[in-house]
């Protein structure tokens, strides 16, 4: 047995797994709701329901950052069906792609397709949904100081951020707020919303003053107006940033795209160059048109490096 066939043998039989315990979760899925009204206060965790051996495995590392990342992109999806639908799609675009291809370029298309672009796709969601989280929070500042001067308690102040904010920050601080509901502390749900949105820097400033007032005392109302005038300052010097480098990003995405635009565009007035050069040597064309892949990446990530300013 050679190695691509024990790959394949390999990716079925996880698949075979994957799908008896996927049915098993959506008749229990099916089930739950018949339940009473109460049940549905609680939320339902990561790799609830599953057997021992799987909840294991969902339950390591990697998949718990995958499932942190589902979470902020503010998808509806439950983390096990997107990775029992990356498992059975693997499968499926694998064996299709046998039928043109050798074992393993059909398992590289297969991974692709299933399970890098749908997690390209995931990052870019969670990077928009975290850009419009971050526009938000001198709002919720204002919101939250308003609400202190007026005399409320700060666990109140997340309540009505929570019910008055649209998406995504009400959603996220609707989770404070049921967190304490459940007689969890300040602090304890302020880290587990750090902890969740770790990429937003912004919001960080905001719990470690939330934490520190709650211990120290001191006016929490100055400390979070203040960062709200300076989050507001640093948006607008973001956005003219952006709007400087925007010839920069332009120009590197019209030299990455030209390449291709050229080939597909020769091969459409005269398909016979590259055919005949495919025909005299075609290990020299295909490692060329590879590295000159390559190259086309690089560059654009050197330019993108390069427009891309941090603030």
């Amino acid at each position: 047995m050679d190695i691509s066939t024990l790959i394949l043998y390999l990716v079925f039989v996880g698949v075979a797994f994957a799908a008896m315990q996927g049915c098993h979760y959506f008749v229990n899925d099916l089930r739950e709701e018949t339940r009473i009204e109460v049940s549905r206060l609680r939320r339902v965790r990561f790799a609830e329901g599953f057997s021992p051996w799987l909840r294991d495995i969902l339950l390591a590392a990697p998949i718990r950052r995958f499932d942190n990342l589902v979470q902020t992109s503010g998808l509806k999806a439950r983390t096990e069906y997107l990775l029992l639908g990356m498992i059975v799609g693997t499968a499926i675009i694998t064996t299709i792609a046998n039928q043109f291809l050798n074992p393993f370029l059909g398992l590289v298309v297969g991974l692709g397709l299933s399970v890098v672009l749908p997690y390209a796709v995931i990052v870019r969601l969670r990077s928009k949904r975290m850009a419009r989280l971050t526009l938000q929070l001198p709002e919720v500042l204002g919101m939250i100081v308003r609400s202190l001067r007026a005399g409320h308690p700060i666990a109140a102040c997340i309540g009505m951020v929570a019910k008055e904010m649209p998406e995504p920050v009400g959603p996220e601080f609707k989770r404070v707020a049921d967190a304490m509901l459940f007689n969890l502390a300040l602090r304890e749900a302020l880290s587990r919303l750090a902890e969740r949105l770790y990429t937003v820097p912004e919001l960080q400033y905001i719990v470690t003053a939330i934490r520190i007032q709650a211990i120290s005392g001191g006016n929490l109302a100055e400390i979070l107006e203040s960062l709200s005038d300076l989050m507001r300052e640093q948006q607008k010097l973001k956005m003219k940033i952006k709007a400087f480098s925007a010839e920069g990003r332009m120009s590197a995405n019209v030299l990455a795209v030209l390449p291709f635009g050229m080939f597909v565009a020769i091969n459409v007035i005269n398909p016979n160059i590259y055919r005949e050069a495919f025909s005299v040597n075609p290990t020299a064309i295909n490692i060329t048109l590879g590295v000159s892949v390559l190259l086309v990446v690089v560059g654009k990530l050197i330019a993108r490096r390069i427009v891309k300013i941090r603030v």
